[in-house]
């Protein structure tokens, strides 16, 4: 392992190679990155920090703290993909940051640093780490606020002796901790405040179990939550209060009743989940270190219910506390999203850090006894080897890694062939899993576990930098309304926008215009008719509904692919008919 003092800067490297690279290439992806983007332009140009608008219209669907940073982010890099992003990754880079701190304090230095950098190279940082949405602030100010609670509370791992008392922390602490979830409320709502304060809470409920001799009012009163309470209350009411008075209460009321406590109670635009649904969703979004993911429960879980004196039990439960609120907390939600459980990941990031030091060590608690009976019936071994038992464990997680590079190997070329025709030599990315499965292996073989962990470290870096940055960009670079605005004769200020039914929520940024939305064929016409420079996108399923009713000398100027199963399509005024034709007879609407 790296002395201790580069720790910091290994885990600075690997996040900002992960997060910057190429971070304005792909063109913002669904309907969340555009609207936001656009709604910070909007507050930008017309100088209105409170109330957050999207098309002209009020948007409800989250506070402003994401777009008061994209604003910053627009200020310093244009206004384009980067700046809607650098924000997001800059805070995602803090956090990880913040993770090998955390680790580093609980559990010591290759902890952290083993912690910092599986959550620095999985999948879901660079994926919400890039990304304009309000996921990065929330995860950066969730776990500020689990970092000033470790510190403040003096949590580590000690001797393996019970507490002596309940976490207790200091009035500043405290008021830290509240400022912090503060911010997060104002990046996501309530749920900045009422999740970390929840894991607290039963940290110190677990706590309190182990000291007998110590009250409910004590052991719940040393944390401090009124203090946090009022804190967090000092730092995001004064905006909520604003936009209320602004709005006529039409702004609190669609967030707090629409978009928290109605996504909550029911499944809202078709998301929707078993209780199955985030284990599946940590175990792609933790890879390529899930591959682990299994094991790390099981040895987490042994830590907790060992009867011996575990020095690393107080730091587990912690731990353990912080996963089981979040993930827990959304699985009871009818709404589920991937990035909502976000903000667990630094405590899965350091219980993997956890695991992975341990085996290097040799130190790994998993139910030795039953798996060597287990072993001993198969008769795959006739004694009690734990060292046996323990490599086979990561010979296991090696297959894994080598069977998903298999997979990438074969499967991004299909989705190539289908949605970014040439650029199928993207399955070569699967190589990078495949050939670090074999030099792990061998290097365990050889007795070097450490040295298996940096060539999984590295090639995590390098398979999640090359997906988030050059495969995203493949695949986003042929589609959507980016291209279409590209393809464009003229600034697309100067056209009158509109579009049937719906507005994707990009063409409101690239376009930088305000979008009218047409219900009806004739209303296509009709705007097609009134403004020289009209322009209306539809998309490719409601050709034959517009065809009949085009005015003379229209017709599709473009056409750009989407990932869905349409297209859209730009109708406009043809150039060969920039004069209106004499007849009155409808062009055919041609490709």
């Amino acid at each position: 392992m790296p002395a201790t003092r580069f720790h910091g800067w290994f885990v600075a490297a690997t996040a900002m190679v992960v997060l910057l690279v190429r971070l304005g290439g792909p063109a913002l992806w669904d309907d969340d990155e555009p609207k936001n983007a656009a709604c910070s332009l909007a507050m930008l140009d017309s100088h209105d920090w409170v109330v957050p608008t999207f098309n002209g219209r009020l948007r409800v669907e989250k506070p402003p703290l994401v777009n008061w940073i994209q604003i910053a982010g627009f200020t310093l890099c244009g206004r384009n993909e980067t700046g809607a992003r650098i924000g997001s990754a800059l805070l995602t880079v803090g956090t990880c940051l913040l993770t090998w701190q955390i680790g580093y304090r609980l559990l010591g230095p290759t902890c952290g640093l083993l912690g910092g950098l599986a959550m620095a190279s999985c999948v879901w940082t660079a994926v919400g780490g890039r990304a304009a949405t309000p996921d990065a602030p929330l995860l950066f100010f969730t776990t500020l606020a689990f970092f000033l609670f470790v510190r403040g509370a003096g949590i580590r791992a000690g001797d393996g002796s019970p507490p002596v008392g309940t976490p207790s922390l200091s009035l500043w602490s405290a008021i830290g901790i509240g400022a912090a979830c503060g911010a997060a409320t104002l990046a996501k709502g309530p749920v900045g405040l009422v999740l970390p304060l929840t894991a607290f809470l039963l940290f110190a409920a677990c706590r309190k179990l182990s000291c007998p001799q110590v009250g409910w009012t004590a052991a719940l009163g040393g944390l401090r939550p009124l203090t946090i309470v009022l804190a967090a209350m000092v730092m995001a009411v004064p905006w909520y209060v604003l936009v209320t008075l602004r709005t006529d209460g039409e702004w609190l009321r669609g967030f707090l009743f629409v978009h928290n406590i109605g996504r909550f109670a029911s499944t809202m635009e078709g998301h929707s989940g078993s209780i199955l649904y985030y284990p599946a969703v940590v175990a792609i979004g933790l890879f390529p270190w899930s591959i682990v993911l299994a094991a790390m429960l099981v040895h987490l879980a042994c830590m907790l219910r060992s009867p011996v004196a575990d020095a690393r039990r107080e730091p587990a439960q912690l731990l353990a506390c912080w996963m089981f609120v979040w993930i827990g907390g959304f699985s009871c939600a009818g709404t589920k999203l991937p990035g909502y459980v976000w903000p667990a990941y630094p405590a899965l990031a350091i219980a993997t850090g956890l695991f992975l030091a341990n085996w290097a060590d040799g130190r790994l608690d998993l139910p030795w006894p039953y798996l060597a009976e287990r072993f001993r019936k198969l008769r795959m071994t006739g004694d009690r080897d734990p060292d046996l038992l323990i490599d086979l464990v990561m010979r296991v997680a090696w297959s894994i890694l080598a069977a998903t590079g298999l997979a990438l190997a074969i499967g991004l070329p299909l989705a190539a062939n289908r949605l970014a025709p040439g650029c199928e030599w993207l399955g070569v990315l699967g190589l990078i899993p495949l050939a670090a499965a074999g030099l792990a292996w061998w290097t365990q073989s050889a007795g070097y576990r450490a040295r298996s962990l940096a060539v999984m470290a590295v090639a995590a870096c390098l398979l999640v930098t090359l997906m988030a940055s050059i495969a995203a960009e493949s695949f986003s670079r042929a589609q959507g309304p980016r291209t279409l605005v590209a393809q464009l004769d003229r600034p697309a200020s100067d056209c009158q926008w509109a579009c049937l039914w719906n507005v994707p929520p990009s063409l409101v940024f690239y376009t930088g215009a305000r979008i009218e939305k047409l219900e009806t064929a004739d209303d296509v016409a009709a705007h097609l008719r009134q403004h020289p420079l009209a322009r209306v996108v539809i998309d490719s399923r409601q050709k034959k509904l517009v065809t009949d009713a085009l005015p003379p000398g229209c017709g599709v100027l473009s056409r750009v692919q989407t990932l869905a199963d349409h297209d859209f399509l730009l109708l406009g005024r043809l150039p060969e008919y920039d004069t209106p034709p004499e007849h009155d007879t409808p062009l055919a609407l041609a490709d």
